[in-house]
């Protein structure tokens, strides 16, 4: 049971938070703060804004603590340097900081609203869902997308809950372009440097079951089709989503050649075969930096 009066809980405290992975728990923060300044109108109680993206931070630290306790051999097998894999922090401690993570993302979002806490829900759901028992759907690369998808629109979503007022089409189309690239590019691409541990978990994806040339080709059809509907789905319903859906265009030609780059090598360590999936994450970073940006200047 983890004691939080211990003086060492400043040091666990640290520890979990960089199992998490900070690069990820921000990004999640900028797709909640995308749909909340997204919405019809701007929120009328900002502290409520504020103490949902308190809420959601807390749910996606519980949803990635939660992945790296079920991980455990997967990461030690792929060489992980996080926490958790090289010994530093007890499995037992991380789940225990698990479940006070999701009290208090309950918590917080309770007070944000009703809205809130309907979709913290939905993460929680989606993220057990994706690391634990019965779904597990890390183990299959098209689970993995499904949950990854509903994981990404349902960050969107409560930011606009959060705001207290509707969806516009700009919050649509930019959140279910950025939704699929998670899905279709990103939760493919992250199994390019991760094979080896995953065969050792006994996980099915693509990469594992046939090869990691069909999991490069996926990566690529993901990272085409997304980099041209987007924008052309902003042309057609919401012009405003340009400005974030043109970068994913970018990055979109940024994976691809990144993926074919790595199939040219004949001999690659975990690092380089992960060039992709930090093509794919610079990506996500600009298009949502410059949707928030324009979005609060408008």
């Amino acid at each position: 049971m983890l004691d939080l009066r211990r003086p060492d809980a400043l040091e666990t405290a640290r520890l979990c938070w960089s199992e998490a992975r900070p690069s990820v728990q921000a990004v999640f923060l900028l797709r909640f703060a995308v749909g909340a300044v997204s919405a019809v109108q701007l929120p009328q109680a900002p502290w409520r804004t504020l103490l949902g993206m308190m809420a959601w931070w807390c749910a996606a630290s519980c949803a990635y603590l939660l992945n790296g306790v079920t991980d455990v051999q997967e990461d030690r097998a792929n060489g992980s340097r996080r926490p958790i894999a090289r010994g530093d922090l007890p499995v037992r401690t991380a789940a225990a900081v698990t479940a006070l993570l999701a009290g208090a993302a309950l918590t917080l979002g309770a007070q944000a609203g009703r809205g809130v806490l309907a979709w913290v829900v939905v993460f929680l759901l989606l993220g057990w869902a994706y690391s634990a028992a019965p779904v597990r759907a890390k183990e299959s690369s098209a689970r993995c997308a499904a949950v990854v998808f509903g994981l990404g629109a349902a960050s969107y979503a409560a930011g606009v809950s959060a705001a207290g007022s509707g969806w516009t089409a700009t919050s649509v189309v930019f959140g279910c372009v950025m939704a699929a690239w998670m899905a279709l590019v990103g939760s493919v691409v992250k199994d390019l440097g991760d094979a080896g541990g995953d065969a050792a978990g006994g996980r099915r994806t693509v990469a594992v079951v046939h090869g990691m040339a069909a999991a490069r080709s996926l990566a690529v059809a993901g990272a085409v089709l997304v980099g041209v509907a987007g924008p052309v789905a902003a042309v057609l319903w919401a012009p405003l989503a340009l400005t974030g859906t043109v970068p994913v265009a970018a990055g979109a030609v940024w994976v691809v050649t990144r993926v074919l780059r790595d199939a040219r090598r004949t001999s690659a360590d975990r690092r380089q075969r992960r060039d992709p999936y930090r093509a794919f994450m610079a990506t996500q970073y600009a298009a949502n930096l410059l949707m928030l940006a324009v979005l609060a200047a408008g």
